[in-house]
């Protein structure tokens, strides 16, 4: 496993290509499905994940920004739970290698991280103006002192969105493979399926709170920045 955020990887780029891919192809599906009836099968659970995200982001940004914002973390929150996922999965044929999540390299969540830093920045200027968004940034809470404070809390932010995606995939990962290697025979291959199954359903179960953790946060800091009482 690779550590690096600068130098190049496949496998985080192939499966982060299968992620877009998947993510948009459950999009279309679920657009061309709709109908005006009693929605059902994808249409359902696309209605009722942007119904949520709509009440979930309501709650907590700016008339304003609440709308765009709602798509924004909904897209977010799938592919983040597409990609995260993934990873669980081995590949076709008995005692054959695994699949990578594009969220076990650093370089992933870090990248992503980045972007969303840049968003929230955006939207600090769009809903503030440029002059707004300095003097939060440089007199509060206080003058001169509060750029400093500003800078460690904003360069904090997505070092810690990255580092907890990418430590909890790698780890949900790296603990699934150990269970391949405990020993043979029938104890061994028993306590593998035992172990291993529950483990997985444990990685699922953290893959979705992860991607949640992820898109609040984003939210939270996005309608903080947008938000004039700040």
């Amino acid at each position: 496993m690779n550590f690096s955020l600068t130098g190049f990887e496949w496998p985080p780029f192939w499966t982060g290509l299968v992620t877009i891919a998947l993510v948009f192809a459950f999009g279309l599906i679920a657009a061309r499905r709709a109908s005006a009836a009693v929605p059902s099968g994808s249409q359902n659970v696309m209605e009722t994940a942007i119904e949520t995200f709509q009440d979930l982001v309501g709650q907590m940004a700016p008339p304003t920004l609440a709308p765009n914002l709602s798509l924004l973390a909904l897209t977010l929150f799938l592919m983040l739970v597409v990609a995260n996922i993934i990873g669980l999965l081995p590949l076709p044929g008995f005692g054959g290698g695994w699949i990578h999540s594009p969220t076990a390299f650093l370089s992933i969540p870090s990248g992503l991280a980045a972007t969303m830093f840049l968003l929230i920045q955006w939207a600090g200027i769009k809903y503030k103006g440029l002059g707004g968004w300095i003097y939060g940034w440089v007199w509060k809470p206080f003058p001169v002192v509060g750029l400093v404070i500003n800078a460690l809390e904003q360069l904090v932010m997505p070092v810690s969105l990255a580092f907890r995606l990418f430590g909890n995939i790698l780890a949900g990962e790296l603990v699934l493979r150990m269970t391949t290697h405990l020993p043979h025979g029938i104890g061994g291959v028993l306590t593998t399926f035992f172990i291993g199954t529950l483990w997985l359903i444990f990685s699922v179960v953290i893959s979705l709170i992860q991607a949640l953790i992820f898109t609040i946060l984003t939210v939270a800091y996005m309608s903080i920045q947008a938000s004039n009482e700040h």
